[in-house]
């Protein structure tokens, strides 16, 4: 039978009061850039999917060309926030969709021909102008100078697709 003496019995608590402490900080980065890098993680991881759906489902040269455009842009904005994330020693966000955006992917999914076309471009519209408003918000007032980067990276790049969009969508509705 083992006897612990006080001081053995001191050093025991004190570690478990350490582990227990570690345990209860919290993490890295305010609320504003955790919940923006957050969004922008689910936002890429989005796109990805609703692309990938496109080049899988639509005829049309034009949806998949900018379907493929997103794919790649989306993963180098991906790669960007995660280096940035690093950097700014962040918790990396958690990967997945939002309700409202496996909402919106299981409606493209259900959809075929012209009206998934039409579907994916009015979804991707909707999609890009809520991005464009959190990365022009965290740009402008973001708290940490390593995220606020991306953001301020990412605005011309999320307007460029708004503006593929809304050509594809133009020659889209005059050919249908």
């Amino acid at each position: 039978m083992r006897i612990f003496t006080v001081k053995s019995l001191i050093s025991v608590l004190i570690v478990s009061a350490v582990v227990a402490g570690a345990a209860a900080t919290p993490p890295a980065g305010t609320r504003m850039t955790r919940d923006f890098a957050q969004a922008a993680e689910q936002t890429d991881q989005f796109e990805i999917m609703e692309a990938t759906t496109a080049l899988a489902q639509s005829q049309d040269a034009q949806v998949r060309s900018f379907a493929q455009t997103m794919i790649q842009a989306h993963r180098q904005t991906t790669a960007n926030l995660k280096q940035a994330v690093v950097k700014a020693g962040l918790e990396e966000p958690k990967p997945g969709l939002s309700g409202d955006q496996s909402a919106f992917l299981a409606a493209l999914q259900s959809q075929r021909g012209g009206d998934f076309d039409r579907t994916y471009l009015k979804q991707q519209m909707l999609v890009h102008h809520s991005a464009l408003a959190v990365m022009q918000g965290y740009a402008s007032s973001g708290d940490d100078p390593t995220i606020r980067q991306v953001a301020i990276a990412a605005v011309p790049i999320v307007t460029s697709h708004l503006q593929m969009l809304e050509k594809v969508g133009a020659t889209l509705g005059s050919s249908k």
